[in-house]
C-alpha cells in the first residue's frame, strides 16, 4: 500500500495552515491554497485535533463518485484480499 498511498504529514499541514494565516492579502491566501491545499481552521488550535486523521468522506465522494468502488477494488480484489471465486 506504501507505493501508492502516502499518509499527510501532520505538521507539514500545521504549517502550510499557519502559513495561509499570515498571507497579507485574500489574493495572497488564493495562491497559497492552489499549492498547497490547505487553509487555517479554528480547529487547529485544539491540541488533539488532527485533521488528517479525523477526515469524514461523505457519502457523496464515497459512493456516488465510485471512492468506494475504487478501494474494494484496488485495495481488496487486486491485493488478494477478495479472490474470483468468493465473489461468485
Amino acid at each position: 500500500m506504501d507505493d501508492w498511498f502516502r499518509m499527510k504529514d501532520l505538521q507539514e499541514h500545521l504549517h502550510n495552515a499557519i502559513a495561509w494565516k499570515h498571507q497579507k492579502t485574500k489574493e495572497a491566501q488564493k495562491d497559497h491554497v492552489s499549492k498547497t491545499h490547505v487553509r487555517w481552521s479554528e480547529l487547529l488550535r485544539l491540541p488533539y485535533f488532527n485533521p488528517i486523521r479525523f477526515l469524514v468522506i461523505d457519502p457523496m465522494h464515497n459512493l456516488f463518485l465510485g471512492l468506494s468502488h475504487w478501494i474494494v477494488k484496488r485495495i481488496w480484489i487486486d491485493k488478494g484480499k477478495l479472490l474470483n471465486p468468493t465473489l461468485k
